[in-house]
């Protein structure tokens, strides 16, 4: 989540027109967020479902089939950023001040409520968010911020869970070895009974219901090749990946000649195994991976030279790199029957691109900019 910075004003001079003049602008973009098409006509990515936040603080909930839009849903919270619970049946939505968190029914397209930790005189902003995969609860780094008459007082960064079904903080957890960080990644194993919090040097297991630790993985070990050096990897998720498994790109210095390389890891996290092999120089790029986890995609951006990136994960190598007309800032999603990628965010505009040969497909105006987007393949769509 980042950090936006706040606004504070004194005028309230027309309040009243410049507020029916904002409603009146929102509802003309969100009526405008139909999907016009370009280029080609629609062949199927797959008949998944795409879910796509948007600055008009609407989702837009469109079949995959024909890229048009099958229903809106209204976010309580605002601009909202959107992640996946673990059986993909709900949306959590985020605000642009990490404050609240909404939830949306994905089979009913309702929302189940907002909770936040706020009051009138204090700001608790969630930094990270860690959903137990069976939603009893979630882990929350928060970190308050208390207005007095001349500034503001923030606490130290803080790990506290909080149950999903009474709304209420349960337990303070405290930071391993005391060490306080404003930072964690705290990954949970399928089954919801395991917490695994990373450092820089190991995995601390703890048991999700007591949350005290139970164990100990000296993954610094695993993540180490003679010669080779420290191989950073960040256990990406991915909506195509086994439960418990964790595939994407990693980076490591060579120790002698200090030259940076990179290749790409798969994690088995519960039974602490790592498959791992080099590609070569480090280089910008980022990674998803087709359905079939036979291929991978990526996207390598800098102005001039915008290309796409496949990779062979039977093969273990790169097969190609394209050139094609990118934008400064893009995101990517691999359609759900692995033919086409669609390059979202920033902007209002989807473009998709087949992946046998890169062909630019058409573009989809959704009449409203995009904060994140994600694609729910058809087994697990709520209909």
């Amino acid at each position: 989540m980042s950090m936006r910075a706040g606004w504070f004003g004194s005028s309230i001079v027309a309040t009243a027109s410049l507020t029916a003049i904002l409603a009146i602008s929102a509802s003309a973009i969100a009526q405008s967020a139909m999907p016009q098409q370009s280029g080609d006509p629609i062949t199927a990515g797959g008949n998944g479902t795409l879910y796509v936040g948007t600055y008009a603080r609407r989702i837009l909930v469109l079949d995959e089939a024909t890229m048009q839009v099958r229903d809106t849903i209204k976010s309580q919270v605002g601009i909202p950023d959107l992640s996946l619970s673990f059986d993909r049946k709900h949306l959590y939505l985020s605000d642009p001040g990490n404050e609240k968190i909404e939830i949306i029914d994905l089979a009913t397209k309702k929302s189940s409520g907002v909770f936040t930790l706020s009051t009138d005189s204090t700001k608790v902003r969630m930094w990270g968010f860690s959903l137990d995969p069976q939603e009893r609860f979630a882990v929350l780094l928060v970190k308050a911020y208390t207005k007095k008459k001349d500034r503001y007082e923030v606490s130290p960064p803080t790990l506290l869970r909080y149950d999903l079904a009474k709304h209420q903080v349960t337990d303070t957890i405290p930071w391993p070895r005391g060490e306080e960080r404003d930072g964690a990644q705290i990954i949970f194993s399928p089954k919801g009974d395991l917490m695994y919090f990373f450092t820089s040097d190991d995995v601390l297991i703890y048991d999700a219901n007591t949350l005290k630790q139970v164990d100990r993985w000296e993954i610094s070990r695993t993540l180490f090749e003679e010669g080779l050096g420290r191989i950073a990897f960040g256990f990406p998720y991915d909506v195509y990946e086994e439960p418990g498994f964790y595939t994407g790109l990693f980076r490591t210095t060579d120790p002698v000649n200090h030259r940076a390389q990179m290749g790409v890891a798969r994690m088995d996290l519960v039974n602490r195994q790592l498959d791992f092999y080099a590609l070569g120089p480090s280089q910008g790029v980022s990674f998803r991976l087709s359905p079939d986890r036979k291929r991978a995609y990526g996207i390598h951006s800098e102005v001039g030279n915008y290309q796409f990136w496949t990779f062979d994960l039977e093969g273990r190598r790169v097969v190609g790199k394209t050139e094609f007309a990118g934008r400064p800032r893009m995101g990517l999603v691999v359609s759900s029957n692995g033919s086409q990628l669609y390059i979202t965010t920033a902007g209002a505009t989807i473009d998709r691109y087949a992946t046998s040969d890169f062909h630019h497909l058409g573009q989809i105006n959704l009449g409203a900019d995009m904060t994140n987007v994600i694609l729910v393949p058809h087994s697990s769509s709520q209909k």
